[in-house]
């Protein structure tokens, strides 16, 4: 059998700001609550949806967390999902670690949303042996329920993570997996080495060379 990889999906494989960030716009505005800029937005990603959700409409209220991550869910679906991109070098090392590896991907986004993104860049799935959404386990990263789902699924260990944010390392550190933390996303170095991944690298076409 081949070695497991697992790979966040938001910048880490794909830029999605501006497709999340729409949509969570979108939902705000449905509810009546504050718009926020794309900024105050896009800070908070990485943490689970209804994490997200709480920090943007700065309540508890369970109705209005659940009604943003639905409705954010629905925009995301039917329109927003089109505007997210494949990042530089990401088809080329896939298809490159597919000969070698068994991938998956790994995601706070639903079942649904990861294959919605993929298609709106134009990233075939099938370069993936799994898929794994929040809603196929039962706590998302920073939990290691996505990481022992996919372990489960290939029955193999995970090698490595590969992943953008804090929570990544903190999920595959709870898995007791490496975590390749790489600089694509909102989180600068310091505050990943503060996490104490494997290693960290500048982008996903080094992972070449790590592997």
């Amino acid at each position: 059998m081949k070695p497991l990889l697992t790979f966040d999906l938001d910048n880490t494989l794909l830029n999605s700001d501006k497709a999340h960030v729409i949509a969570y716009q979108y939902a705000l505005k449905k509810l009546g609550l504050k718009i926020l800029k794309d900024r105050e937005i896009y800070i908070h990603f990485g943490k689970p949806k209804q994490d997200v959700a709480k920090a943007l409409s700065n309540s508890n209220n369970k109705e209005i967390i659940k009604k943003i991550t639905k409705y954010h869910d629905i925009l995301l679906w039917n329109k927003s999902y089109k505007l997210s991109r494949i990042l530089p070098g990401v088809k080329d090392v896939l298809k490159y670690l597919k000969k070698k590896y068994e991938i998956a991907v790994i995601s706070n986004c639903s079942h649904k949303s990861i294959v919605k993104l993929l298609q709106g860049a134009g990233l075939d799935k099938n370069l993936f042996d799994f898929i794994i959404g929040d809603n196929d386990v039962k706590h998302p990263k920073p939990w290691p329920d996505e990481l022992f789902k996919a372990k489960k699924l290939a029955r193999e260990s995970v090698l490595y993570h590969i992943g953008d944010s804090v929570y990544d390392v903190r999920a595959a550190r709870r898995a007791r997996v490496k975590c390749i933390a790489v600089l694509s996303g909102h989180y600068k170095r310091g505050e990943l080495l503060k996490e104490k991944p494997f290693k960290i690298i500048t982008s996903i076409k080094e992972l070449r060379k790590v592997l």
